[in-house]
């Protein structure tokens, strides 16, 4: 058996103890010219003997004068507490370990049986294109036993007289992996003999499928800052195959590679069609926003915070919030009024149910109406300050006076306001 690698890049060898690994490693150390690596081993934690294996990997990489370090993770405990499979709490639990593992590339001992089972296993729960695409090489992880079968992992090791441990809990049928590979598969190889070659002919096929489609699925008008995207409206109303991609890519920036099934994805992509204003709940206490133009994507912070009514004062004057400082000065701004009509009794508060608005060079209507018109996302809508006087809105702050307070050539005390 022979590996292709890059003795140029240093590895992350992960190592479980089992036969495959057993071999990987073994192939890594005969490697002629030598290649730059070390090993890790993960112990789960699921089973009463599961450090015995990690202390046999430990054995094996002594005799070969190679570092091995040993990380232990609660994996049932994760998977209870975040709610997924025990099998998904430990990928993401050693995903978790590998990205941040000192090394260029991370090597795994994926062979072509478990390629053919991740296909399989990926169709039978309603993939799309990038599930049926397999295990593949990226730029941090490589499987350098893709091209090769159990059976013939199993002969070279025998040949080569290599240790390995035996996972007893391989024979389990308690996952979905391992019913799968202990009775779904001779089934199949009884009236297929060559199915795991067809499953990744046709993986390979779908990789390039979805490689093309990735590649229309542009983000170059999408923006990613402090946990919130922003996607332009017009980005999810493509065909559907390029938008959900679109969405796909944006929740890996926003660091999110798992727990989001493709009804959310459409979720969101439909949303592109509904009015502004319309929201969809998502999971990681996510909500997807239609801001008009755009989709937003943030944490769902909908909780309505307080701030008391505070009396407007016919002076200069500065008025701390919870949402910025509102700064009243003399003189000219880009909202400026004429202080005099402003009637006694006016207040600087947020925007309430009920407010009336008659907005400079224009008639009066309802304030939730205007601010529709204005395509404010309703997001921001609890957060918007006004001047009223009762329900009659003088200014709402950062946008716009009512026409009752404009200056003309008789006003004395010019002001303006806006907000930090």
């Amino acid at each position: 058996m022979n590996i292709s690698l890059d003795v140029t890049k240093k590895y992350a060898l992960a190592v479980s103890g089992g036969v495959d690994s057993m071999v990987l490693l073994h192939l890594f150390v005969t490697h002629k010219p030598n290649v730059n690596f070390f090993v890790v081993t993960v112990n789960h934690n699921l089973r009463e003997d599961a450090q015995k294996d990690c202390d046999f990997v430990k054995r094996q990489c002594q005799k070969y004068g190679i570092d091995c370090v040993c990380h232990q993770v609660d994996c049932l405990g994760y998977a209870q507490e975040n709610k997924v499979s025990i099998e998904t709490a430990g990928r993401i639990l050693r995903k978790q370990i590998f990205e941040n593992l000192p090394c260029d590339l991370v090597a795994t001992a994926h062979h072509k049986d478990d390629n053919a089972e991740s296909i399989l296993m990926h169709l039978l729960r309603g993939s799309g294109l990038t599930g049926a695409s397999g295990i593949k090489d990226d730029l941090r992880f490589v499987h350098p036993l893709l091209p090769f079968t159990k059976e013939e992992i199993l002969s070279f090791a025998k040949e080569m007289g290599i240790k390995w441990v035996q996972d007893q809990s391989n024979f389990e049928n308690v996952f979905v992996r391992n019913r799968l590979r202990n009775q779904v598969f001779p089934l199949l190889e009884e009236s297929f003999p060559n199915f795991k070659d067809n499953l990744i002919r046709f993986s390979q096929n779908a990789s390039q499928d979805d490689a093309f489609l990735n590649h229309l699925a542009d983000l170059s008008t999408v923006e990613v800052k402090d946990g919130v995207a922003t996607i332009p409206t017009k980005l999810l109303c493509q065909p559907l195959p390029i938008a959900v991609r679109v969405v796909k890519k944006v929740f890996a920036l926003l660091g999110i590679d798992h727990d989001v099934e493709r009804t959310h994805l459409l979720a969101i992509c439909q949303l592109a069609e509904k009015q502004g204003g319309k929201k969809v709940c998502l999971p990681f206490d996510l909500i997807a926003v239609n801001d008009y133009n755009y989709i937003t994507i943030c944490k769902n912070t909908q909780q309505k915070q307080d701030f008391p009514w505070v009396a407007f004062e016919k002076q200069p004057k500065a008025y701390p919030t919870p949402f910025g400082v509102v700064n009243c000065q003399e003189g000219w701004g880009k909202l400026r009024f004429d202080m005099d009509k402003v009637p006694s009794g006016a207040v600087l508060r947020l925007r309430q149910d009920g407010d009336v608005f008659c907005p400079f060079g224009g008639g009066s209507k309802k304030l939730k109406e205007w601010l529709i018109d204005k395509k404010v996302s309703a997001r921001f809508r609890d957060q918007l300050l006004v001047v009223a006087k009762d329900k009659h809105v003088l200014i709402v702050v950062g946008m716009e006076i009512a026409h009752s307070i404009k200056t003309d050539e008789n006003t004395k005390n010019i002001f303006h306001i806006d907000k930090e």
